[in-house]
């Protein structure tokens, strides 16, 4: 199956699935959807699925562990600095020298949220796009084109991913008990979330186990109910699962698992 973690999405799985059998890589692709966690979700399997020792993004060879991990050697991602809300142009020339070193290997340089670069950072990556580099593919996520330049936009091979269908999955009983209890006041005062958590997911061993069925579970429940929201309603829950996405990264990366719960148990009570 190719980019099996990617719900969904199957006109534009099948369209890089034909690019890759038939070896027609372009330079540059504009990944644009309402939802920034699909987007950046959709970049990444896609990173993977360009080193993937069967083509597919896998997950189990190396080349896919290590685009996961966030330490393959011919894959960077790029976006805001920490603390920033906008791309500036040093995030922007660092993209571009990377691209134009030389490598036997396919470079691919993922620049998330390019809405949200500045003008002088959007020129920047312009001269690029007008001279690629050989052995390079750039993967720019957006929300929408509308903030970027028409002429990055008529550069990049546009690639829309709609918001996803709606789930019929629920959140299991268990699971919905658990989450309350974490958004009640005195829950710490009263049980140990790591035990809470363990008893709750009998089947699974080991806290990093636990938090990842969890989050899975949260990231179908919310993308289920996106279909049926809107304005400031839709925004806070994109907010939330795009927070619930970078836990659910925080796990594949070995990031202590009591600083994911922690910032579970933040985000489950206040949001993001």
């Amino acid at each position: 199956m190719f980019l099996p973690l990617v719900p969904g999405q199957e006109a534009a799985k099948a369209s890089f699935r034909r690019v890759l059998e038939r070896g027609r890589l372009s330079h540059a692709y504009l990944l644009a959807g309402p939802d920034a966690g699909t987007t950046r979700l959709f970049a990444r399997e896609l990173s993977k699925a360009f080193h993937c020792a069967r083509g597919t993004a896998c997950g189990a060879c190396v080349s896919c562990a290590a685009v996961e991990h966030g330490n393959h050697p011919s894959v960077h991602a790029y976006g805001p600095a920490e603390g920033k809300a906008v791309i500036e142009i040093d995030t922007i020339r660092a993209l571009c020298e990377r691209t134009h070193y030389r490598s036997e290997e396919l470079v691919v340089a993922v620049l998330e949220r390019a809405d949200l670069m500045t003008e002088p950072a959007a020129n920047a990556l312009l001269k690029t796009l007008e001279e690629p580099p050989g052995s390079a593919a750039l993967l720019l996520t957006a929300q929408s084109t509308g903030s970027l330049l028409p002429t990055i936009v008529s550069r990049c091979h546009r690639v829309y991913l709609p918001r996803a269908a709606a789930s019929q999955a629920a959140v299991p009983p268990p699971v919905g008990e658990l989450l309350e209890d974490l958004a009640s006041p005195g829950f710490f005062a009263r049980e140990d979330p790591r035990s809470r958590l363990l008893r709750t997911f009998p089947d699974e061993e080991g806290s990093r186990n636990v938090l990842r069925r969890l989050l899975d579970i949260l990231l179908e429940d919310w993308r289920a109910s996106l279909p049926g929201l809107g304005g400031s309603a839709l925004d806070g829950a994109l907010r939330r699962i795009g927070a619930f996405l970078e836990l659910r990264q925080d796990v594949e990366r070995n990031v202590n698992p009591d600083l994911v719960l922690e910032r579970l148990i933040r985000t489950v009570r206040h949001g993001v």
